[in-house]
């Protein structure tokens, strides 16, 4: 073999193993796609994945590296040395036949290049082609083609419905009442029996499932329901930022560095700048790192909040300088690092806006810390009672508080769970977002709380009217205030042509929300 034929031997080689790789780890990756996420789409586990690692809980990260990334590489080598000694021995074969005629033997060999690569060409293209049927059905199943129509087709949903809030009339009551909002991860309320009204033969949320009861929940049914998951908010900081800005979480994924935007939306207007400019203090609280996925920056740009996480907590010495379970710190702790400050806060003259996002229920199991009893088979089961226990307990704190009685409290989902093996029992049961409202305003009712179709965008003017907020017209950003006679707009467009324009690319979106800013005075630049 000349030195000219071995290095195009060489670079094929290192060509083939690019490809075997990236085919392989393509479909493990579509395979471990719809065992982690299932239901979840494609857009949101593709933010998950590309978000900077910086305050993400490593299991996660580590299952994927380990079930798709390094036997992807591992598999990839083998099919080359496999395809590498077939080749060795191919060229070496040969067609033969002895023909004999009379007392002469007359020796028939076939053309060995011809046939041997021929051979090779078709076994290589088989492999191909068969490898790409794979990868196409892998892809359908995943999601990718919806991705790929999302992104390069046109929605004009938000010129046609979008609300500014600085275009509408949005008064307060002269007393203005504190707010108290507690997002709970991955909380839905198909944890509850279906006799409750959930999707399960046991009630795994009693407590929240009586606080509901016991005060004003919206649902999509007869009995307990919530709120439907849409595009792009199906994470935590995508449910965190539609519920407070009530329009989905569209940033450009790619340009997202732990949420070090110099500028985070600033076409948008939001609760919390709503609540600064009507003398409200606001905080959000959060038990692990707040910089991940763009949080920080987020409370701070909009709305002035003070953010406190799993370091101020060190700081405040709710935990020692050296701890860390989990994403940061447990809920136990974060419950108890909320009564610290709320101590703190409720000091103050004027009214606060305190929010908190809890973390034990996250995927893939949950975290089983001291409180936690071992009461079912499977540890998300133990977790969810635990979160559910803790939870009251906490409201049970608040209703002692001499603050209290001027204080809504309001309980919300982030988002639907991403836990895909907790489902195979629920069959047809329609998934959605718990919510809850305890402790309205005095004359506060809502007109209609079951069978609404409405979403997460829909928190957004909802928290200000449970404060006692009178919102002119009733809506803000793409949400309806629950509270009012308005339909939402899943109930005046379907809740499937709602969700398909969600997906869809709005250059309104881009220009106005990522490009467009606003004066100090809040005016929209265009």
């Amino acid at each position: 073999m000349n030195k000219r034929t071995l290095i195009w031997k060489s670079i094929s080689r290192i060509l083939l193993l690019i490809v075997f790789f990236v085919v392989i780890i393509v479909l493990r990756s579509a395979n471990w796609f719809l065992q982690n996420f299932n239901e979840v789409e494609f857009s949101v586990a593709l933010y998950q994945l590309l978000s900077p690692l910086k305050g993400t809980e490593a299991g996660v990260l580590s299952d994927y590296i380990n079930e798709c990334l390094y036997p992807s590489f591992y598999f990839s080598v083998i099919c080359v040395i496999v395809y590498t000694i077939y080749d060795m021995m191919a060229g070496k074969l040969f067609l033969e036949m002895a023909v004999q005629i009379g007392a002469k033997k007359i020796c028939i060999r076939g053309k060995k290049s011809r046939f041997t690569n021929a051979r090779k060409v078709i076994v290589l293209w088989s492999v191909i082609a068969i490898l790409s049927v794979c990868v196409w059905n892998r892809a359908v199943a995943v999601g990718i083609p919806e991705y790929v129509e999302s992104v390069t087709n046109v929605s004009h949903i938000f010129e046609e419905e979008y609300v500014d809030p600085d275009a509408v009339s949005i008064i307060f009551p002269e007393k203005k009442r504190n707010l108290i909002v507690i997002y709970m991860e991955s909380m839905e309320t198909t944890y509850a029996s279906t006799q409750d009204g959930g999707g399960k033969a046991v009630n795994y949320i009693p407590e929240l499932t009586d606080l509901a009861r016991e005060n004003v929940s919206f649902s999509n049914g007869d009995d307990l329901g919530g709120a439907g998951g849409v595009a792009e908010t199906g994470w935590t900081m995508g449910g965190l930022f539609a519920s407070a800005t009530g329009v989905p979480y569209k940033l450009p994924i790619g340009e997202n560095s732990a949420g070090e935007y110099e500028n985070f939306a600033p076409g948008l207007k939001g609760l919390g700048e709503i609540l600064k400019e009507n003398g409200y203090n606001n905080y959000f609280m959060c038990g692990s790192d707040a910089g991940f996925g763009g949080r920080l920056a987020f409370y701070r740009q909009h709305g002035g909040y003070e953010v406190l996480d799993h370091y101020t907590a060190k700081q405040s010495g709710i935990i020692p300088e050296n701890y860390r379970v989990f994403w940061g710190m447990e809920d136990e702790k974060l419950y108890e690092y909320a009564k610290q400050e709320l101590l703190e806060i409720a000091k103050y003259e004027e009214p606060f806006n305190f929010m908190m996002l809890t973390v034990d229920t996250h995927m893939p199991d949950g975290y089983m810390c001291s409180l936690c009893d071992d009461m079912y088979p499977d540890q998300y089961e133990n977790v969810l009672a635990c979160a559910s226990r803790q939870l009251s307990q906490f409201i049970d704190w608040l209703t002692d508080q001499d603050w209290y009685e001027n204080t809504t409290i309001v309980i919300t989902g982030d988002h639907l769970s991403m836990k895909a093996d907790f489902w195979d029992d629920i069959f047809d049961y329609q998934r959605k977002i718990y919510n809850c409202f305890i402790n309205l305003p005095e004359g506060l009712w809502a007109e209609q709380t079951t069978n609404r179709e409405f979403s997460v965008l829909d928190m957004f003017p909802t928290i200000l009217a449970s404060i006692g907020a009178d919102i002119e017209g009733d809506r803000l950003g793409l949400g309806t205030n629950l509270f009012s006679e308005q339909q939402t707009l899943p109930e005046q467009m379907g809740f499937e042509e709602f969700n398909k324009e969600l997906r869809l690319y709005s250059n309104y979106y881009y220009m106005n929300f990522i490009v467009g800013n606003r004066t100090h005075t809040g005016e929209l630049i265009r």
